[in-house]
C-alpha cells in the first residue's frame, strides 16, 4: 500500500516538474515573440530578416544542448526541436510579409511542412504528428480556398479532392486504430476530419447526384463503423462521435428537403416524423432488449436514444415554429416560452413512459425555449424558464442529459441577464459567481458521486469561460483591467498545478486550456501594451524556470523513449540545414528581383482583410487582374501578359497575352514589359503581387488614400510589390 502510494506521489513529482518547466519556458519564449512584435515596425528588412533566421538557429542550438545536458527530461530537447520547426513556418510567413508575397498561401504551408512531416518521421514526437497533419490540411485548404486574392477553383474539383482527402484521413485512422502509427491524437484528427469533410460534401441540393453519392457513402460509413467499433474495439468517444456526426447529417438532410420543398406547408408532414421515429425507436430496442445484453450493447443503446431524440426534437420543434407562423401571423415568444415549461413539465413528471418519450419532451422543450429566452422581453418568464430546468436537471439522473440541461441553463441565463441589464462586465461577472458558488457548494454538500462529477465539471468549464471572457472588458477602467488579467493569470495557474497534484485530469486540462488561451489571445488585445507582456511574461518565466530547477531533485530510471542514434541526428541536422537553404534561396530570390527587376507603376483597388500568420494586409486589384481573353485558357494556366506604358507612367494592358512556358518570339515586341501570372477562373489573372502587408489596424485607412502600386518585373515575368502610393 505504501510503494503505491510512494509510486503515485513520483508520478505526480514528476509530472509536477515537466508542466512547470513547459509554463516557464512557455513564458520566456512568448516574451521573446511579443518583444520581437512590440518592436517590428522600427526594425529595418535586413534586422527582420536576421532575428527571424537567428530564432530559428537558436531554438535548434538550445534543443541540442539541453539533449547532452538534461538527459533526465528529454522532452525539454523535443520541445526546443518543435519550437524550432515552429519558427521556421513563422521565418517563410515573414519574409512573405516583408517581400510583400501571398498571405496565407498555401505554398507558405506545404514548404513548412515537409520538414514537419520529415521529424515526425525521425523523432516519433506526437506534437510533430499534429504539426504535420494540421500543415497539410491547412495547405489543402488555402490552395482551393484562398484567404487572399480573388481565385477560383473549379467546383467538381474541389469536391473530389475533398473526397479523396476524407477517404485519406479514413485510412490513417485505421492506421493509428491498428497500432502500426501509434498516436491517439492522430486517430481522433483523422477520424474527425474524415466525417467532417464527408458531411460538408453533403451539403447539396437534395438530389444532386454528388450529393447523392457521398449522402450513401456517408450512411454506409456510419453503419461500418458503428459494426468495426463495437465488434473490433469497444471505444465510447468514437461511438458517440459516430452518433453525433449522424445527428448532424440527419438534420442537414432534413434542411434540405425543407428547402426542396420550398412551402410552409411541409410542416404539416414533418410534424409527423418525430412520432414515427420515437415509435420505430421504441419498438425497436424493447425486441433487442430480450435478446442482447452486456456493456457494449447497453451503450448502443443510449447511442441510439440520444440520436434519436436529439434529432426527433429538432425535427418537432422546428416544425412546431413553422406551422405557428404558417396559421398566426403574429405568435408571441411568450407562447413558445410557456409550451416549453409545458413540455418540461410533462417530461419529467411521466416517469413511467419510455425514456425516448421524455427525452424527446424535454429536448424540443430546449430548442424551443432557448432562443425565446433571447427575444422574449419578460424577464420574470425566462427566469421561469430556468427554474424548469433546474428542476429537469435535479429529476432527469442520465449524466449525459445533465451535462446538456447544464449549458442550456447557462446560455437561458445569459440572455435573461442580458435582457435585464446590458452591462456585459456585470452578466459574466454574475455567471461567473453563480459557477463560484456552485462549484464551492457542491464540494461541501452533494454527496451523490455522478452528480458531483457534473456540478464540478461544468461550473469550472462555465466559471473559467467567463472568467477568460472578463479578462478582454474593462478597457475604460485600467485598475480593474490589470486586476482581473494578473487574478485570471495567477489564480489560473496555481489551479493547473493543484488538480496535476490532486491527480484531477478533467479538471486540470480545463484549466490548462484556458491557461493557454489566455497566453495565445492576448496577442491580440491591444490595451496592454506588447513590451509591457513581454517584460511580465519573461520575469515569470524566470521565476517559474528558477522554482522548477530548486525542485528538480528527481531521479528517473528511463527517459521515456531511446537516446538518439547518429543517423537520427545525422538526419535532424539536415533536415535543418535544409530549412536554412531553403529561408536563404527565398531571400536570394527576391533581393535579385529589387535589384535587377524593371520598375513599374500599377493602378489598383484594395480592400482589407486578416492573414492568419503574417497580420494586416491589403489585397490589391488591379486593371489587369481581370481580362477578357480570345481563347479558352485552363484553370491554374501560366499566361504572360503583355503591358505598356501609357500617361503619367502607369503601365496598362498591351491587348496581348500568351500561355505556356515563354512569350513567342513574334510577340516580344508588341509589349514593353511582360509579366507572370496564373489564370483562376471567370476573367481572373493572379500574379503574386495581390498582398501589400501593413501595421496592424492601418489597412482601412491606407486604403482610402492610396492608387498606384510600384511593382519590379524580372525578365522571366515574375514581379515583386515594392510599394504603394496616392500617386
Amino acid at each position: 500500500m505504501y510503494a503505491v502510494e510512494y509510486g503515485k506521489k513520483q508520478e505526480w513529482k514528476v509530472k509536477g516538474i515537466q508542466i512547470s518547466y513547459i509554463f516557464g519556458l512557455s513564458l520566456i519564449i512568448t516574451a521573446i515573440i511579443y518583444f520581437f512584435a512590440a518592436n517590428w515596425p522600427g526594425f529595418d528588412k535586413w534586422m527582420k530578416i536576421g532575428l527571424s533566421v537567428s530564432l530559428i538557429v537558436f531554438f535548434y542550438i538550445i534543443s541540442f544542448v539541453l539533449g547532452k545536458l538534461v538527459k533526465k527530461h528529454p522532452f525539454l530537447s523535443d520541445l526546443f526541436l518543435f519550437l524550432g520547426c515552429l519558427s521556421f513556418g513563422v521565418g517563410v510567413a515573414l519574409l512573405g510579409q516583408i517581400y510583400n508575397s501571398h498571405a496565407d498561401s498555401y505554398m507558405l504551408f506545404m514548404i513548412w511542412s515537409i520538414p514537419a512531416l520529415l521529424f515526425s518521421i525521425f523523432t516519433k514526437y506526437q506534437p510533430f504528428y499534429i504539426l504535420s497533419y494540421g500543415l497539410l490540411h491547412f495547405t489543402l485548404w488555402f490552395y482551393l480556398f484562398p484567404s487572399s486574392g480573388f481565385q477560383y477553383v473549379p467546383k467538381e474539383f474541389a469536391q473530389w479532392i475533398l473526397l479523396i482527402t476524407a477517404l485519406v484521413n479514413g485510412i490513417l485512422y485505421l492506421v493509428t486504430d491498428r497500432g502500426i502509427l501509434k498516436s491517439r491524437p492522430l486517430q481522433y484528427c483523422s477520424f474527425i476530419m474524415m466525417q467532417i469533410i464527408l458531411l460538408g460534401l453533403t451539403m447539396e441540393e437534395l438530389f444532386d447526384w454528388f450529393n447523392v453519392f457521398v449522402s450513401s457513402l456517408f450512411i454506409l460509413l456510419s453503419i461500418a463503423l458503428y459494426i468495426y467499433i463495437l465488434k473490433k474495439q469497444f471505444n465510447k468517444p468514437f461511438l458517440v462521435l459516430v452518433g453525433l456526426f449522424s445527428i448532424a447529417f440527419i438534420i442537414i438532410k432534413f434542411i434540405e428537403f425543407i428547402d426542396y420543398i420550398g412551402s410552409e406547408y411541409v410542416f404539416l408532414f414533418t410534424i409527423f416524423i418525430p412520432f414515427v421515429i420515437v415509435g420505430f425507436v421504441i419498438f425497436g430496442l424493447r425486441k433487442w432488449r430480450q435478446n442482447q445484453r452486456g456493456e457494449q450493447q447497453s451503450f448502443l443503446k443510449k447511442i441510439i436514444v440520444g440520436v434519436a431524440t436529439a434529432v426527433a426534437s429538432i425535427i418537432a420543434g422546428s416544425s412546431i415554429l413553422g406551422i405557428s407562423y404558417l396559421f398566426f401571423d403574429d405568435v408571441s415568444f411568450t407562447f413558445f416560452l410557456f409550451f416549453a415549461i409545458a413540455l418540461i413539465i410533462i417530461g419529467v413528471l411521466m416517469e413511467k413512459w419510455d425514456q425516448v418519450i421524455r427525452y424527446t419532451l424535454l429536448f424540443t422543450a430546449f430548442f424551443l425555449g432557448v432562443p425565446a429566452t433571447f427575444l422574449e422581453s419578460s424577464s420574470w418568464l425566462g427566469l421561469l424558464f430556468i427554474g424548469a430546468l433546474v428542476f429537469v436537471f435535479w429529476s432527469i439522473q442520465s449524466s449525459g442529459f445533465r451535462y446538456v440541461t447544464y449549458l442550456v441553463t447557462m446560455i437561458s441565463f445569459f440572455a435573461v441577464i442580458n435582457d435585464i441589464n446590458y452591462d456585459i462586465e456585470l452578466v459574466f461577472g454574475l455567471i461567473l459567481t453563480i459557477n463560484l458558488a456552485i462549484y464551492f457548494g457542491t464540494t461541501k454538500v452533494i454527496d451523490d458521486g455522478r452528480l458531483k462529477d457534473v456540478l464540478i465539471n461544468n461550473s469550472i468549464f462555465y466559471g473559467m469561460f467567463s472568467f477568460f471572457f472578463l479578462t478582454f472588458l474593462f478597457e475604460n477602467e485600467p485598475i480593474l483591467y490589470y486586476f482581473t488579467n494578473g487574478s485570471y493569470f495567477v489564480l489560473t495557474t496555481l489551479y493547473v498545478l493543484l488538480t496535476l497534484k490532486q491527480n484531477h485530469k478533467v479538471h486540470h486540462w480545463i484549466l490548462l486550456l484556458f491557461w493557454f488561451a489566455f497566453i495565445v489571445y492576448k496577442y491580440y488585445d491591444l490595451v496592454w501594451g506588447l513590451l509591457h507582456k513581454s517584460v511580465t511574461f519573461l520575469i515569470t518565466g524566470l521565476i517559474i524556470i528558477a522554482i522548477t530547477i530548486k525542485f528538480d531533485n528527481i531521479q528517473l530510471e528511463g527517459s521515456g523513449r531511446k537516446p538518439r542514434t547518429m543517423a537520427m541526428v545525422t538526419a535532424i541536422v539536415t533536415i535543418i540545414a535544409v530549412q536554412i537553404v531553403t529561408l536563404g534561396v527565398q531571400i536570394q530570390k527576391s533581393e535579385h528581383l529589387l535589384t535587377n527587376g524593371e520598375l513599374i507603376k500599377l493602378e489598383l483597388a484594395p480592400i482589407d482583410p486578416r492573414s492568419l500568420l503574417q497580420g494586416d494586409y491589403l489585397v490589391l486589384r488591379y486593371d489587369i487582374s481581370s481580362l477578357e481573353l480570345d481563347e479558352d485558357v485552363s484553370w491554374n494556366e501560366r499566361i504572360f501578359v503583355g503591358l505598356e506604358e501609357k500617361t503619367g507612367g502607369v503601365y496598362e494592358y498591351s491587348g496581348v497575352y500568351a500561355t505556356g512556358k515563354a512569350v513567342p518570339d513574334d510577340i516580344k515586341n508588341r509589349a514593353d514589359v511582360w509579366i507572370t501570372g496564373k489564370f483562376k477562373g471567370y476573367e481572373n489573372i493572379e500574379y503574386g503581387i495581390e498582398n501589400y502587408f501593413v501595421p496592424e489596424g492601418t489597412g482601412w485607412d491606407l486604403q482610402e488614400i492610396i492608387n498606384y502600386a510600384y511593382v519590379r518585373v524580372a525578365e522571366n515575368g515574375d514581379a515583386l510589390l515594392v510599394d504603394v502610393a496616392r500617386d
